[in-house]
């Protein structure tokens, strides 16, 4: 973690794997424009919107973005999956269902990987005819576990849609770093000391332009090169 000292900050700043909100560098304007629409779409049509990535490759981020874009009349329910997850979405009031002014977010599908497809069906099935009478849906799971789901049910495939977070660039991918860097520097600079440029590249490169992958490598090396 990063710790504060008296006119000093000491520590590594890529320990804390989780993005934070001045690292939305990692969307470049195709992707902030992307999700604005997807954004629009959901409160106009009430659509089951997949946010589709491996772990870490910034899914919360864009959920951010969408909920960022959303009207303001709109509420939102944040859900994470569990087994328990068909009770949750029936305790949903009929009227604010019907008020078409709902849009639930469910994170960590890819959980639903532990339970039969029997059981997950009536889930999907739940999901849909919520969908249809005017709730709309924003759920982060795996590319795999989308997979599963539309092998399920093919009717979830036709009213969905899916959004896959795009890999970070290289420059991106240093724009991150430089960001995580600064945060430990007592003035801001585009430094990307004490790595190498090489060895940014063989990071980014590992990582398969995973941001976590690329903050684990980075914290890894920092240790090493700091000693």
């Amino acid at each position: 973690m990063i710790y504060m000292a008296k006119n000093q900050v000491v520590g590594n700043p890529f320990l804390d794997i989780m993005h934070k909100g001045d690292e939305k560098v990692i969307m470049d304007k195709k992707a902030l424009q992307k999700i604005k629409s997807l954004s629009k779409e959901l409160a106009k049509n009430h659509i089951i919107l997949f946010i589709a990535g491996d772990y870490g490759s910034g899914k919360s981020l864009v959920e951010k973005e969408i909920e960022k874009n959303i009207p303001r009349s709109f509420k939102k329910r944040k859900l994470i999956f569990s087994s328990d997850l068909i009770h949750e979405l029936g305790k949903i009031p009929a009227e604010e269902i019907l008020k078409k002014k709902l849009i639930v977010f469910i994170d960590k599908f890819e959980l639903s990987d532990a339970i039969s497809d029997e059981k997950l069906k009536k889930i999907l099935d739940l999901i849909l005819n919520t969908s249809k009478s005017g709730v709309a849906y924003v759920i982060s799971c795996t590319p795999n576990t989308i997979a599963r789901l539309f092998s399920i049910s093919d009717e979830l495939r036709k009213y969905s849609k899916v959004y896959n977070v795009p890999a970070l660039t290289f420059e991106q991918a240093k724009k991150l770093i430089i960001i995580r860097l600064n945060k430990v520097r007592k003035k801001k600079t585009n430094s990307i000391s004490p790595f190498t440029e090489s060895q940014l590249k063989n990071i980014w490169k590992a990582s398969n332009g995973n941001p976590r992958m690329i903050l684990l490598l980075c914290a890894s090396l920092y240790e090493i090169l700091k000693r």
